[in-house]
């Protein structure tokens, strides 16, 4: 289940609570204007109690739930000049194992909403890439080793940032955490030519320069300035009127 189906049943949960506790407080509250005519004093203050109790909890969910949709939102890249190159969906491992203080992971996860922030920290073990994944200085798991080294070979600049989708699990079932994580890579900037300069081209199979990319057969041709290309190559007498 994502994040966005979560949230959403996440949200009619709450919101049936609030209708439950809305209507209680109603009803005790009518039970109250009625016992206190007819003498029973004693139980009609102790319904009104009782539904402003409830009244009070469920507007204060109402208020809670509000809250949390302003302040949930996605990890953006941090400056213009990076871009998300990947953005993947998957389950923690090393979710039973201790952390270096002694606090077992599990425990961590069990006392976890899902609407924590996390952080990505990559690190080597045994010689091979590989990441944690933390909240605060707690560690809640890793990724799979498999996946680590993965994108460490396709991405070796990256940084990564992730958002709990869900912690699974729990009662007799081992804890768990979904993750959303996105390879942030910065993006390489085009190179300037210089103003009016003439683009000639260039391939590995010959020492000649040329006007036009498809001549002589050429393939993977490279496109650079004429005035670089006189320092290692000489002009095509085919296509090129210059020397």
């Amino acid at each position: 289940m994502d994040k966005k189906e979560t949230g959403k049943r996440k949200g009619f949960t709450m919101a049936k609570k609030q209708i439950i506790l809305l209507g209680v407080a109603a009803l005790f509250a009518v039970s109250g204007v009625v016992a206190l005519p007819s003498g029973n004093v004693t139980g009609g203050v102790g319904c009104l109690v009782i539904a402003a109790v409830c009244a009070f909890a469920g507007a204060k969910g109402k208020a809670g739930q509000q809250a949390d949709k302003k302040t949930v939102s996605h990890v953006a890249p941090a400056s213009a000049n990076e871009r998300i190159a990947e953005t993947i969906r998957t389950k923690l491992v090393g979710v039973t194992y201790d952390n270096e203080d002694g606090e077992n992971r599990q425990d961590i996860l069990s006392s976890m909403t899902g609407d924590e922030e996390v952080e990505v920290e990559k690190y080597i073990f045994n010689g091979e890439p590989a990441a944690y994944v933390k909240c605060g200085n707690k560690v809640l798991g890793n990724l799979a080793a498999e996946l680590a080294k993965d994108l460490a070979e396709k991405y070796p600049d990256a940084r990564y940032t992730a958002e709990i989708l869900e912690i699974s699990g729990g009662g007799v079932h081992t804890f768990g955490c979904n993750i959303e994580l996105d390879v942030i890579v910065e993006e390489r900037q085009k190179e300037q030519q210089p103003a009016g300069e003439t683009i000639v081209y260039v391939d590995q199979s010959s020492k000649k320069y040329h006007s036009k990319p498809t001549c002589s057969g050429m393939k993977n041709a490279k496109g650079i300035p004429l005035s670089q290309a006189k320092k290692k190559y000489t002009a095509c007498k085919k296509c090129c009127k210059w020397g």
